[in-house]
C-alpha cells in the first residue's frame, strides 16, 4: 500500500529505533510504498541540522534519497488542500501537508503516534505503531 510518510517516522528510521526498523521491514517486504513531500524533506533536514549540524543533515538526507525507498512529491501541487486542512485543524503545517497530500492521492498518511494527532478525526491516518 502506498502511504505518504511523515517526518516523525523518518526520524525513527535515521535513529535506528525499533519503529524505524519496523518501517524498513514493511518497505522491504513490499507491504508499504512510502511517498514523502519536499516539505517533509525540509523539516527532516532542519531536525537533523539542529541535532548534528548542517553537514550531517545534508549527508543523511542524501543517503535517504539515494536509498530509492521513497517517491518524492511536490507539496505545492496540493497547496489548496494543505491550507484547508491547516485552517480547520490545530496541527503543524507539515502534518497538514502530509495529510492533505495523502487525501489528494487517495491513500493513507503514515505517522508516528503523536498526542496532537491521536484524537484527530481524519479517515486517512495510520500509525506505524499499529502496523
Amino acid at each position: 500500500m502506498k502511504v505518504v510518510t511523515d517526518t516523525g517516522v523518518l526520524v525513527e528510521v535515521l535513529e535506528g529505533s525499533k519503529l524505524g526498523e519496523k518501517f524498513i521491514q514493511l518497505v522491504d517486504s513490499g507491504k508499504i510504498e512510502p511517498i514523502i513531500t519536499n516539505l517533509t524533506l525540509i523539516e527532516l533536514s532542519y531536525i537533523i541540522c539542529r541535532k548534528y549540524g548542517i553537514d550531517k543533515a545534508r549527508e543523511l538526507v542524501k543517503k535517504l534519497l539515494d536509498s530509492n525507498y521513497f517517491e518524492v512529491v511536490n507539496a505545492f501541487d496540493f497547496a489548496e488542500n494543505i491550507v484547508e486542512i491547516k485552517c480547520n485543524n490545530s496541527l503543524s503545517i507539515i502534518d497538514a501537508s502530509v495529510i492533505a497530500t495523502a487525501k489528494a492521492l487517495g491513500i493513507s498518511a503514515l505517522f508516528k503516534m503523536e498526542k496532537e494527532l491521536k484524537d484527530k478525526k481524519f479517515n486517512n491516518l495510520i500509525f506505524i505503531e499499529n502496523l
